[in-house]
C-alpha cells in the first residue's frame, strides 16, 4: 500500500510541473535573465521557438533589450514570436540586421533590386528574377563605299549575345514585370551602382541570327558616331510608378515570337564604337499556336 501511494504523489507531482510548464510564458525579463546566465543564443532562440511568449517589442524595449546585451539573431526570434512571420537576416552597410520577410512572390513584398517576371495561373502566383546577360563581343555591319562620304558609308555597332535563345522563354503576349530600383541613393547619386528609374532601360528585340542574338546600339559615318538603338530593335512599354523604387512594367501591346531583353543603357563600356559590355535582361516570347 505504501508504494502505491508514493506512486501516486510522484504521479500528481509530475503531472503538475506538466501543467507549470506547459502554463510558463516567456517574457522579455526572461530572456534577459537567460542572456545575464550566458546562455548560448542558439538555446536562447529554440527555446523562445517552443514556448508561449508575451513579448514587448516597442521601440522603448527593443533599446532595452539592446542595452541588456540581447543579441539580433534573438531580437529576431521575437519577433517572430510575436508577428508570426519569418525574419531573414540582411547585411546593411557591413552590419548584419534582421527584417521581415513576406511571400515572395507577391509583388508588394520588399525584393532585392533587379527584374523580375510575374505570372500568375489558377490563383497562383510566382515572381522570378531575371539574370543579365552581357554582351562579350561585338559586331560591325553596313560598311560600303561612296564618292558622296569620300570613301565611307554608314557604319553600324551591334551587341551580341551568344546562343539563338535565352533561356526563359514565356507563353504570354503581353508579360508583366516588376523592377525593384534604387530610388534613394540613385538619380544624380549613383554611389549604389543600381539604376534610379525605368528611364534607365530600354526594351529591344534582338534580331536573331544562326549562332547568336544582336541589336545594334550605335552607328557612324565619315562624319563621327553616336550611339542610340535603331527604331526597328525598340519596343515601348509602359510603366506604372507603385513607390519605394518598384515599378510595375508591361509592352504596350502583345509582343511576337521571338527574343527580347531590357537593355541597360551606357551598361559597361558601351557605345558607339564598343557594344562590348553591353547588359541585357533577356527573354523569349514562344506562344502555343
Amino acid at each position: 500500500m505504501r508504494c502505491i501511494f508514493f506512486m501516486i504523489l510522484i504521479a500528481v507531482f509530475c503531472f503538475n510541473t506538466n501543467i507549470f510548464a506547459q502554463d510558463e510564458t516567456m517574457t522579455n525579463n526572461d530572456v534577459v535573465s537567460l542572456v545575464k546566465a550566458g546562455l548560448s543564443t542558439s538555446i536562447i532562440v529554440n527555446k523562445i521557438r517552443t514556448s508561449k511568449t508575451n513579448f514587448d517589442l516597442s521601440t522603448d524595449s527593443l533599446i532595452a533589450l539592446k542595452q541588456a546585451g540581447v543579441t539580433d539573431d534573438v531580437v529576431g526570434a521575437m519577433l517572430e514570436a510575436k508577428t508570426g512571420k519569418t525574419i531573414a537576416s540582411t547585411t546593411v552597410g557591413g552590419a548584419t540586421e534582421a527584417r521581415p520577410v513576406g511571400d515572395l512572390n507577391d509583388p508588394r513584398t520588399p525584393h532585392d533590386f533587379g527584374i523580375y517576371l510575374y505570372e500568375e495561373e489558377g490563383g497562383t502566383r510566382k515572381m522570378s528574377q531575371l539574370v543579365p546577360n552581357v554582351s562579350a563581343q561585338n559586331r560591325t555591319g553596313g560598311l560600303f563605299t561612296s564618292s558622296l562620304t569620300y570613301g565611307i558609308g554608314k557604319v553600324k555597332i551591334k551587341a551580341n549575345l551568344p546562343g539563338t535563345a535565352a533561356k526563359l522563354q514565356l507563353k504570354s503576349a503581353r508579360p508583366v514585370f516588376y523592377f525593384y530600383l534604387d530610388t534613394k541613393s540613385g538619380g544624380l547619386n549613383t554611389s549604389s551602382g543600381v539604376p534610379s528609374t525605368p528611364n534607365e532601360f530600354a526594351l529591344v528585340r534582338f534580331n536573331v541570327r544562326s549562332d547568336n542574338r544582336e541589336v545594334t546600339i550605335g552607328k557612324a559615318n565619315a562624319f563621327g558616331a553616336k550611339g542610340g538603338l535603331s527604331d526597328e530593335y525598340v519596343v515601348q512599354f509602359d510603366v506604372e510608378d507603385l513607390g519605394s523604387g518598384v515599378f510595375k512594367i508591361s509592352p504596350k501591346a502583345d509582343l511576337k515570337n521571338g527574343e527580347y531583353g531590357f537593355y541597360l543603357i551606357n551598361s559597361g563600356n558601351s557605345n558607339a564604337s564598343n557594344a562590348i559590355g553591353s547588359k541585357f535582361f533577356d527573354f523569349g516570347i514562344k506562344l502555343i499556336p
